[in-house]
Order: structure tokens, then C-alpha cells, then sequence
């Protein structure tokens, strides 16, 4: 973005990634890993989940606790009816009967792209109501997992590191005709913008880009403007 002067360019502040915050550590099984081995990866390593991975590395599905404990209940499954799921209780039979991952494994799995952005990530977690996500690159291997907590620990970033971020990367190249310094204060992660800028259209982007900055949990807005440029009136407050 040029920010005004003549062959000077500012970037922007950096969005973090799936990357930055993933465990690129996974344990991984193949479809023909034995149920007992499922069982043994689970406990040793004390996970939740699985991805199963085909030869070349990509993705197929994911093994759970929940998939696996299928097998406890397969004397209970295969007595009892279910006129209202009949297609879920057929998979949950098949998985009870499973001896390999390809029997009981959940498929496809949901996965992100390593470089999609941590609000992506957060979306899809909600929408499809997992804890984790299997993450890939851009050839579709896998390259680790994010879990929810992963996506949250952006909100510990410290309100000296984002101030840092606000003062010297984000208002700059905005508001470079500020004639008196902006004050800016971070409280918890709160941000405070107070000060005057010149058009009402700069107070809206500056709040905005400041909300979306990874770690920001709020934007309390005290700043005045001198011109409001949507509807040619001068001198109000947003």
C-alpha cells in the first residue's frame, strides 16, 4: 500500500496462519493399521484422534476414542433397531465390526490448507463441530493438526506486542496526515483508539483493520473526525 510519499511502500500487518500455531508433530496410521495398534497409538501418545494417511502421505479419514468405542457396544448395536436412523446405525455396526482403520475410521476428513488463515480455521471448527482439523499443503499432504486450543492461543498475545503492532504497523501507513498523535491504549487485549483524524471513512478502516488484528478481542472507538466525506458534513463524531 503507498501511504502518500513517492516510491515508499508500508506493508500492512502480517495475518497469522494455520501454520504459525499447528503441531507439526502427528502420529499417523495407514488404512491397514490393526484396530489394536489404533488403541495402543491413542494411549501411548495420549491423543483423541488418528488421521489416516494413504502411502503418499495424503489424508483418507480420521480414527477417534468415539469411532473405537464402537467395538464396546457391538453386542448392543447389533440387537437393537433404529427406525429413525437406519443409516447411522448401519455405520455404527460396521464400525463395531471393524478390524482395520479403513473399517472404522470417520471419512473423508476435515481439513484446511496450512496457509488459510486462523479465522478460516475457527469457521470450520464451529460449523462442522470438531475439535480438530487435519491440516495439508498445498499438494494435499498432511503437515500437521490445529486444535481449538491452537486457534485460541493468538488471544495470549501481550497488549505490549499488540500496541507494538497498532502504533508502528497499522496506523502508519493509514493515517499519515495526522496532524496530533493518535493515543492508543490495550487493556486485556482491548484496544482504545482515541484522537483526531480527517474523514470520517478513516475512522471506519482504522477500526476495522484494528478489530481484525490476530489477538485483538475488542475495539472501543473514541476517535473524532473532521469531515464526515459520506455525506459532506464537517466536523462530528462517529
Amino acid at each position: 500500500m503507498q501511504n502518500g510519499y513517492p516510491g515508499e511502500v508500508i506493508t500492512m500487518p502480517r495475518h497469522r496462519t494455520v501454520a504459525d500455531v499447528m503441531t507439526t508433530r502427528v502420529h499417523v496410521a495407514s488404512p491397514e493399521t490393526p484396530f489394536k495398534l489404533l488403541v495402543r497409538l491413542i494411549e501411548e501418545n495420549r491423543i483423541s484422534a488418528v488421521p489416516i494417511v494413504d502411502r503418499h502421505g495424503i489424508p483418507v479419514g480420521v480414527v477417534s476414542e468415539s469411532d473405537l468405542l464402537f467395538k464396546e457396544r457391538r453386542g448392543q448395536l447389533a440387537s437393537e433397531t433404529d427406525i429413525l436412523h437406519p443409516r447411522r446405525r448401519h455405520k455404527e455396526r460396521a464400525k463395531a465390526e471393524g478390524l482395520v482403520a479403513s473399517d472404522v475410521m470417520t471419512s473423508p476428513p476435515i481439513t484446511i490448507r496450512s496457509d488459510s488463515r486462523l479465522v478460516e480455521a475457527a469457521r470450520v471448527t464451529q460449523e462442522r463441530n470438531v475439535r480438530r482439523l487435519i491440516v495439508v499443503d498445498e499438494r494435499g499432504k498432511i503437515s500437521g493438526v490445529v486444535s481449538r486450543s491452537d486457534l485460541l492461543q493468538v488471544f495470549l498475545r501481550s497488549d505490549e506486542e499488540l500496541l507494538e503492532e497498532i502504533v508502528e504497523n497499522l496506523i502508519p501507513p493509514l493515517m499519515f496526515t495526522l496532524q496530533q498523535p493518535m493515543v492508543v491504549d490495550v487493556h486485556d487485549n482491548v484496544v482504545t483508539l482515541r484522537g483526531e483524524v480527517d474523514r470520517k471513512s478513516d475512522v471506519e478502516i482504522l477500526v476495522r483493520l484494528t478489530r481484525e488484528l490476530d489477538g485483538v478481542v475488542d475495539v472501543v472507538n473514541q476517535l473524532t473526525y473532521r469531515w464526515d466525506d459520506s455525506s459532506g458534513v464537517a466536523a462530528g463524531r462517529w
